[in-house]
């Protein structure tokens, strides 16, 4: 993994700590609620211990509840300002926001499998395609300021689905879309607005820790 004491810029795009709503297997997407968990704070203490050597220089986060929460305990320790970005917010999974049921999921599956096979149209039902989320996630990253390391506190399903497509090594990430809590993917620009992936699911952070 790059080191902080490296020249290149590096961002640091980080799936959220554990919440409320990952337990309960409840489709939110949409809706900002969804505290962490103890284990999520826990997950998210651990990934700042990780990342106090990194030079970060700016957290910017999806403005979900438990997005903003991972990077608010990481910006205390971490004495780092905070930024919100509508851009990273979790695929908009529509008419099924807050269901629960196996019918719902399944649903979510068969759009989300196509999002994963990079199929623009693919559009959940009263919720967006992915070439808007693409486009939306792209526009944050492209936004950044060049040269600073920047964390990225985002979510699985929108990093599993977009993140690779963003990659100059993309077809080397095919087999690789597992994102644990506070797993973290490590970018590096390479030029014309696409990034070499230097690390997919980077967890060392949570030996000891339930992800």
């Amino acid at each position: 993994c790059p080191t902080g004491d490296e020249l290149m810029q590096h961002i640091y795009l980080m799936r959220h700590g554990e919440s409320l709503v990952n337990i309960e297997h409840r489709l939110t997407c949409r809706k900002l609620e969804g505290d962490l968990t103890l284990r999520g704070q826990e997950q998210a203490v651990q990934a700042s211990q990780w990342l106090a050597d990194k030079k970060i220089r700016n957290i910017i986060h999806s403005p979900f509840h438990r997005a903003a929460q991972t990077a608010h305990i990481i910006s205390q320790r971490l004495n780092l300002s905070l930024t919100p970005h509508d851009g990273l917010r979790e695929m908009d999974c529509g008419d099924i926001e807050g269901h629960t049921n196996p019918e719902s999921w399944q649903i979510w599956q068969s759009v989300y499998d196509r999002w994963l096979q990079r199929d623009w149209n693919a559009v959940f039902p009263g919720g967006e395609s992915f070439q808007q989320a693409f486009d939306r996630f792209n526009l944050c990253l492209q936004s950044l300021e060049s040269n600073e390391n920047v964390l990225l506190v985002t979510h699985g399903g929108i990093t599993n689905t977009v993140g690779p497509y963003l990659c100059v090594n993309a077809a080397a990430l095919q087999g690789n879309r597992v994102l644990n809590h506070t797993g973290m993917v490590i970018l590096e620009p390479y030029g014309d607005g696409r990034y070499i992936c230097r690390a997919w699911n980077q967890k060392e952070h949570l030996s000891g820790v339930a992800c």
